[in-house]
């Protein structure tokens, strides 16, 4: 007997500890670039042995019920999940008004002119449309719901919802607290990347900070949340549910985030996870900017001039080049996002906008090149000076073209213009004739590089030979 009442003393104390192991409620999110989110949500539970049925509120209204995984951390077979049923009809005007069909209730009638307002009451025989059917002492009456000014009910309704809620029937074989995971996913929430580019005065160097923004419409707010990004061309297919539970699986592992609270990147399944290393709290209809990236200063860049005639004729495109390079405090793989670059205007030491950009996923060491605008004062004139179909020869269709590339320079400093010549991908070419050296960029593309001096204008010439 004393052996059996140290055991069951033993078996208390024991219980107790896992309780205050397991009191403290969490909630963690991984958010997708695709209107996309996978919710962690940790609860304290208490089971009874048998059969237990659970309302879990405060889920995000566009969950998708079929995702949805529980299961207890501490006890995981001991407590199975018998149904599940995702209730989102929530109360409304209409839906409370079938649950009082039979039932007596009291109407306020507005008043007409100089007839003042009354009260009718009797039990609701129907409320379909705009008209309510009330059975009173003088009888039936048919009234608009737009003559109603207020309507009193009684108590008696149950079953009402409020917000969206998970009922599930559960059996345990224990009868303890246990602290219980819920996974789901759900829609209706996003980020994106948005980076500041600030370029010096010699347009040599930049430097380059990084600002997520979480975009919560999914129907509810994650207090205190665990945050972690997930960055890369994930593909998600809706109609075969087998594959969000697999993606749900994956997304249960935890990663380690620095100890300044930022963001710590790791790759992951081909793709790369950014961990916040703080909990924040993402309302809903909220949107919310978290640093990103530590600011990179001092990032080597090249400013260069374009011309392609045959996608715009009449203008230099203007591109800020630099790489993704660790030993320019950079070297991280950047999510896709748009680029906004400013210079400080030397007069006040104010910064100017200049131009933005989009970038799609870099992986580090790579280059990016961002096509901000166009050039003012790099006047571009293409004239296309000969052109002749020699028709069929040695067993090709050949035609010889002959163009002229007028750059005029109206800035006080000399500027290098890249001139490219497009082919189509189909064509045999070459360059026969030109007044600058060129090179083949790639299978469809010349390449001139047109040094002008200040306030100066500089004219290429060259011929073509293209054969099919």
């Amino acid at each position: 007997m004393r052996t059996k009442l140290i055991f069951a003393v033993l078996l208390c104390v024991c219980s107790v500890s896992v309780a205050k192991k397991f009191t403290a409620d969490s909630t963690g999110i991984t958010v997708y670039n695709d209107n996309f989110g996978v919710v962690r949500e940790d609860r304290l539970m208490n089971f009874t042995h048998g059969t237990n049925l659970f309302k879990f509120t405060d889920v995000a209204s566009q969950i998708d019920p079929t995702s949805v995984r529980f299961q207890s951390l501490n006890n995981p077979d001991a407590i199975k999940v018998l149904e599940q049923n995702y209730e989102y009809d929530l109360v409304s005007k209409s839906k409370l008004l079938q649950k009082y069909i039979d039932k007596d209730i009291e109407l306020y009638l507005k008043g007409t002119g100089s007839e003042p307002g009354q009260i009718i009451q009797g039990k609701l025989l129907s409320a379909v449309g705009g008209d309510l059917i009330i059975d009173t002492d003088q009888g039936m009456k048919i009234i608009s719901s737009s003559s109603v000014l207020s309507i009193s009910l009684g108590q008696g309704a149950n079953g009402l919802i409020t917000k969206p809620t998970l009922v599930w029937l559960v059996n345990s074989v224990i009868e303890s607290a246990t602290m219980t995971r819920t996974t789901y996913t759900t829609t209706g929430i996003s980020w994106k990347a948005d980076y500041l580019a600030t370029l010096n005065e010699a347009s040599d160097k930049i430097d380059l900070s990084g600002w997520v923004t979480i975009n919560n419409k999914s129907g509810t707010s994650y207090k205190n949340a665990s945050i972690k990004l997930m960055a890369g061309d994930v593909r998600r297919v809706q109609d075969r549910p087998e594959y969000r539970r697999n993606v749900r699986y994956k997304l249960a592992m935890e990663s380690m985030a620095d100890s300044a609270g930022g963001f710590a990147e790791k790759a992951f399944a081909e793709y790369h996870l950014y961990t916040l290393g703080r909990t924040s709290t993402i309302n809903n209809n909220q949107i919310k900017q978290i640093e990103f990236i530590t600011p990179a200063l001092n990032v080597p860049c090249e400013k260069v001039f374009i011309y392609d005639w045959q996608r715009n004729a009449k203008k230099v495109n203007i591109k800020i080049e630099f790489e993704n390079k660790e030993e320019f405090g950079l070297g991280i793989a950047l999510p896709k996002g748009k680029v906004r670059v400013f210079k400080a205007d030397q007069a006040d030491g104010s910064l100017e906008f200049i131009g933005e950009d989009n970038i799609d996923h870099t992986a580090r060491k790579e280059k990016l090149s961002l096509y901000i605008g166009n050039a003012f004062d790099i006047v571009p004139e293409h004239t296309l000076v000969d052109s002749k179909n020699l028709g069929h020869r040695a067993g090709f269709e050949t035609r010889i073209e002959k163009h002229k590339v007028e750059i005029r320079n109206r800035k006080d400093t000399a500027v290098s213009v890249f001139v490219d010549e497009k082919f189509s991908k189909w064509v045999n070419w070459k360059i026969t004739e030109t007044n600058l050296q060129w090179e083949k960029k790639d299978a469809t593309t010349a390449r001139f590089k047109v040094d002008v001096p200040a306030d100066s204008t500089f004219t290429l010439e060259y011929t073509t030979d293209q054969r099919w």
